[in-house]
């Protein structure tokens, strides 16, 4: 594990040369996001939350107090939850 986060440590700080200073972490935080999500991609039901997930957000972006950030989630676990049922 040591061997491995010195590696992934490494390859950062070479690639990351690589980056324009312009970007910054706007660039960075939804690389992160999307390596974490990347491996759902492989799940049909995953897909369709993903998907509900951010059309809602799109949807619901000029509601006050920037609420989107907690309406969208809150519709895909019910598109999940729904999702989940229909399986069963």
């Amino acid at each position: 594990m040591w061997v491995c986060w010195q590696i992934a440590t490494l390859s950062g700080i070479v690639l990351g040369s690589f980056v324009p200073e312009e970007l910054g972490l706007k660039f960075a935080i939804p690389l992160t996001f999307i390596a974490i999500v990347v491996q759902d991609l492989k799940k049909l039901d995953h897909v369709i939350v993903m998907i509900t997930c951010g059309l809602s957000s799109l949807l619901f972006f000029e509601a006050p107090f920037k609420s989107y950030i907690i309406i969208s989630p809150i519709i895909a676990l019910f598109v999940a939850a729904l999702l989940l049922r229909l399986k069963k």
